[in-house]
């Protein structure tokens, strides 16, 4: 006998030519904020250096705008903190994300709830 489906999940990416930004571009960067720091960020996600820095480039390089500026270095330590562009998209990203859920949500209630 059929049983329709409990849950769904939605992948959403948004990008130019390679889908780079997404959920986890958007916690380096929510957590980058959070920590005042990149290292900071990526050592809370337990995440390693080079994977942070490798998901943040390709996604400035596929956007073209620098999402994070880093400040390195220097007597107190380095430093990061989201570029005006990075706060832009990424307020734009949540908002876009919230209402494809909300859709998604209604749409998957009217089409698998049990009768």
């Amino acid at each position: 006998m059929y049983k329709n489906p409990k849950h769904f999940d939605l992948k959403i990416r948004i990008y130019n030519e390679h889908p780079d930004f997404g959920k986890g571009v958007v916690q380096l960067m929510n957590k980058t904020k959070e920590f005042g720091s990149l290292s900071g960020a990526y050592k809370d996600m337990k995440m390693s250096n080079s994977k942070a820095w490798k998901i943040l480039n390709r996604a400035e390089k596929d956007l073209d705008m620098d999402l994070i500026y880093r400040v390195t270095g220097g007597k107190n330590g380095g430093s990061s903190r989201l570029s005006d562009e990075g706060k832009v998209l990424l307020d734009k990203y949540q908002l876009f994300v919230n209402d494809v859920e909300d859709y998604a949500k209604q749409k998957f209630k009217e089409i698998f709830e049990d009768e």
